[in-house]
């Protein structure tokens, strides 16, 4: 947020500044992208050994 919304501007008080981190935030949350997963669950725990360590239940 620092670099996209505040940095290099000076605000006059603290409610132009909310102002301004609202309707950043308000717009970034608007324009989201969905993921696009390229592995299937098991496949990534076949390829990614150590970040999906089996689990005995």
């Amino acid at each position: 947020m620092t670099r996209q919304c505040i940095e290099g501007r000076r605000f006059e008080d603290i409610d132009t500044l909310r102002a301004e981190t609202t309707a950043w935030s308000n717009d970034i949350n608007n324009r989201q992208r969905g993921v696009d997963w390229q592995m299937k669950v098991d496949d990534a725990r076949c390829k990614l050994a150590s970040v999906y360590p089996k689990i005995k239940l």
